[in-house]
């Protein structure tokens, strides 16, 4: 069963492996309507809901020119799916990289219901030149 588990994260990651998708409709089919989706725990607030998460990748659609993702490792148990990625952020100043780990909970009907993502925000920050202690103020100072 893991197996058919991590085919549907790699499946949703792979609209996003070399660039934008061009219609959400495809990346938000692989996402269950009562989705909790938490962009980088602990510093987000999580998301609940497609239409929150669809706001979400749209919002970083619009912030960035484009986007690359790569599964470097993926595993699974019970129904919760592991990836190790590295998505990459075009923005003004050229591609920011963000190494993260992410974890998928999947429901009965192979839908992902939980999704989140834990990465290293100093590296992140760094990469756009923003001093840490400005972001005390709030996550969005990294939206370039």
């Amino acid at each position: 069963m893991g197996m058919q588990q991590e085919q549907v994260v790699r499946d949703l990651i792979s609209t996003f492996d070399k660039g934008w998708p061009e219609n959400l409709d495809k990346t938000m089919s692989y996402i269950a309507e009562n989705a909790v989706y938490q962009m980088a725990v602990p510093v987000t607030e999580p998301l609940h809901g497609r239409e929150a998460i669809r706001a979400e990748i749209q919002s970083m659609m619009d912030n960035y020119r484009s986007n690359r993702s790569t599964i470097l490792a993926i595993g699974s148990g019970g129904n919760h799916v592991f990836t190790e990625r590295l998505d990459e952020a075009l923005t003004d100043q050229g591609w920011l990289q963000i190494p993260l780990v992410a974890v998928f909970e999947l429901n009965s009907d192979n839908l992902i219901s939980g999704w989140r993502e834990y990465m290293d925000m100093a590296s992140v920050i760094k990469q756009q030149g923003v001093e840490k202690l400005t972001v005390i103020g709030g996550f969005d100072v990294l939206k370039s």
